[in-house]
């Protein structure tokens, strides 16, 4: 019982340290970043021909309750843009462990509560055959 008790308490000190560091990344930013090409328009430029792509422009891709957005990224936040994104590529890596180590305290929970009627089950007289 004891065991189970103090496993109880090292899987809650291992989802808060998970929940702490994901706190931790509170400048995350939920979106895509790529490269896309467009042509400008212009008659004379070089983008005109036909089998050209066009200028490259970065863009950051989201979607929210209205559905896709797509705006295009400024170079001097290039930097700022990738970073807040890695940011949240390590909250997802932290949700994936917070869900295992909550199933994981679930598990326990239920041995716990199985442990702990059984016992006391048999203290009051109504335990029945094994």
């Amino acid at each position: 019982m004891k065991a189970i008790v103090s496993d109880i308490k090292l899987q809650l000190c291992r989802l808060c340290t998970i929940v702490e560091n994901m706190l931790a990344l509170s400048g995350m930013m939920r979106a895509s970043f790529g490269t896309t090409y467009r042509r400008c328009g212009k008659p004379t430029c070089w983008c005109a021909g036909h089998n050209e792509k066009g200028h490259p422009c970065t863009k950051l891709m989201w979607t929210d309750e209205s559905g896709p957005k797509t705006r295009a990224v400024r170079n001097e936040d290039t930097h700022t843009v990738l970073k807040a994104i890695e940011q949240y590529r390590e909250y997802k890596k932290l949700r994936r462990a917070f869900r295992t180590e909550a199933k994981q305290l679930d598990k326990l929970l239920n041995l716990f509560e199985c442990h702990t009627t059984r016992v006391n089950r048999s203290k009051m007289g109504y335990a029945g055959p094994e």
